[in-house]
């Protein structure tokens, strides 16, 4: 079995009990060891989380996989984010990275954010 990197959309929504079929996922990669993280994933958990949450969730993302993100990737998130525009597709540019991570890792995204769909090569994590 693959792993997968969980994207910032899928954690608010796990963690936050939302979607049962959306949590039971989550639970699943993580019993069985292939969720991924990444320094954007991150950084977009922590800018938002709380000061009583941070204790008990952080410890969370010490535990996971956390792909790297290297001088060389930088420049490949740049071309992408250029190609994506010229074709008239705008994403934010913290998604670009996370898109760009998991093209360079060979890695499925899991997600709940449509534009991600539009990222040429980006495996987007289908559950069955």
């Amino acid at each position: 079995m693959e792993s997968v990197l969980l994207d910032t959309s899928i954690w608010i929504d796990a963690l936050r009990g939302k979607t049962p079929n959306i949590v039971a996922l989550t639970q699943g990669l993580l019993n069985d060891d292939r969720a991924l993280t990444c320094g954007p994933v991150i950084f977009e958990i922590k800018r938002g989380l709380r000061s009583p949450e941070r204790k008990k969730i952080l410890p969370l993302f010490d535990a996971l996989i956390r792909l790297s993100f290297d001088e060389a990737m930088w420049d490949a998130a740049g071309d992408l984010d250029a190609s994506l525009r010229k074709k008239g597709v705008t994403i934010p540019p913290m998604d670009v990275l996370i898109a760009q991570i998991c093209l360079h890792h060979k890695v499925a995204l899991f997600t709940l954010d449509e534009h991600f769909r539009l990222v040429p090569g980006l495996q987007v994590f289908e559950p069955q």
